[in-house]
């Protein structure tokens, strides 16, 4: 099931019912920052904001949502990813991220 670009009107693929979404009580977040935890049982993608301010040297990264998976469904959750942005990729162009930076070293005085 994924949703229309145009609109917000559910999609199915694969020819079965279609599911109707209640989205009445969803909240929109906007997060720029991810980190990933996990055991054998589940894995937790905890999702924020960095807000970090020019000269600050210890930012704090505001983490709003937790979300806690079985590890099939983060797999589902990476293949419907992965698809999205080659999608992406296919219309816009390619994504290119920047080289990872290493964190600098603390001065001293």
């Amino acid at each position: 099931m994924i949703f229309g670009e145009e609109d917000s009107q559910p999609k199915n693929p694969a020819g079965g019912q279609p599911i109707r979404f209640d989205l009445t009580e969803m909240q929109t977040v906007y997060a720029n920052f991810f980190a990933l935890a996990g055991s054998a049982e589940e894995l937790v993608l905890y999702l924020g904001a960095n807000s970090a301010l020019p000269g600050v040297t210890q930012p704090v990264l505001r983490v709003s949502h937790r979300l806690m998976l079985l590890p099939q469904n983060a797999k589902r959750l990476l293949l419907a990813l992965q698809q999205a942005v080659k999608a992406h990729e296919d219309r816009f162009g390619p994504i290119e991220l920047p080289a990872a930076r290493r964190p600098e070293p603390p001065r001293t005085t």
